[in-house]
């Protein structure tokens, strides 16, 4: 299961307040388990509401074509469960593309339907001002005019929690992030004076996706307080035994040089979806890391990310 569809179902344990009033037509009376034995199927979130219909909801962060049939599949073992027909269904779609699923599945003798939701047509404002702090995680989700003010937001949330709070709420924030490249750059850099140490297995992404993820990439350049464990082999403390692996001392800058390099090009894959023909050789003969981190900054604030790239390494 994806790390992203993991952290919205823990939220959901948790019914975020704001949030779940928005999203029901009733207030929830009770939380239902959400296995259904006989079938061998699990809902995302499943209530009964306090005029007695039951509310399931399904979270969806890619467009499946096969939505219609998923939802058909839950209504009928949900009825059968709970002997009911009053059942309200809604897909919340939070991915990033454009909502491309039908809410419906009309075949011969049958026409079935449901409701769907874009997140993202929910002002995050809403979500920001509710004094429930997975509220405020869900605000990541969506609709955002204003992602300093959203980060300070998430950051003040955190003040009042401790260590382990902190880490748990942060990492389900880069999890949710996920979807919003853009924004999970900017909280990522907003984080990194916060001492909590994100660990590669905290993560939950394949190794390979793991190198080119962000956080981590951040992680090797700054070597301490948010960077991975991983990563600060190559950064500022340990850093010093690669150095002397070398045979050399220096390698301490050699190792964040490298990081530098390495996270403008995460930047630039984050922001675009790829990297530019030709970039990687072009970064790795900048030596100046000042104007990489100038650089990166740079592209950070922008939304002209290819015009900057051309004024800046003429590429």
């Amino acid at each position: 299961m994806p790390s992203k569809d993991i952290a919205l179902k823990d939220i959901f344990e948790e019914v975020p307040h704001r949030l779940s009033k928005i999203l029901s037509p009733a207030p929830i009376k009770e939380l239902l388990p959400t296995a259904l034995p006989s079938t061998e199927l699990r809902v995302d979130f499943l209530a009964r509401l306090e005029d007695e219909s039951i509310l399931h909801m399904e979270f969806q962060s890619f467009n499946d074509t096969n939505m219609p049939w998923r939802m058909l599949r839950y209504y009928t073992a949900i009825a059968e469960k709970y002997k009911t027909h009053n059942i309200k269904q809604l897909v919340v779609y939070v991915g990033n593309e454009k909502l491309r699923m039908k809410s419906f599945l009309k075949i011969k003798n049958l026409v079935f339907k449901y409701e769907i939701l874009d997140i993202r047509q929910i002002d995050c404002k809403l979500l920001l001002e509710s004094p429930d702090p997975m509220d405020r995680l869900l605000a990541c989700l969506c609709k955002v005019e204003d992602e300093v003010y959203l980060i300070e937001k998430l950051i003040k949330t955190m003040e009042g929690m401790n260590e382990e709070e902190r880490k748990d709420y942060l990492l389900k924030a880069l999890t949710l992030t996920e979807l919003r490249p853009n924004l999970r750059i900017r909280l990522t850099e907003e984080v990194k004076p916060m001492p909590i140490v994100v660990r590669p297995e905290d993560i939950k992404l394949p190794k390979k996706k793991l190198r080119k993820d962000v956080l981590y990439r951040l992680g090797l350049e700054e070597g301490k307080q948010i960077g991975l464990e991983e990563g600060r082999k190559e950064g500022e403390v340990i850093g010093i035994e690669k150095g002397r692996k070398e045979g050399e001392v220096i390698g301490i800058e050699k190792g964040l040089l490298k990081s530098a390099q390495d996270m403008l090009i995460a930047v630039v894959e984050a922001k675009l979806g790829y990297v530019p023909k030709g970039m990687e050789e072009r970064v790795k003969d900048i030596k100046d890391r000042e104007f990489l981190h100038a650089l990166i900054k740079k592209l950070i604030n922008s939304e002209k990310v290819l015009e900057v790239l051309k004024e800046e390494l003429n590429i």
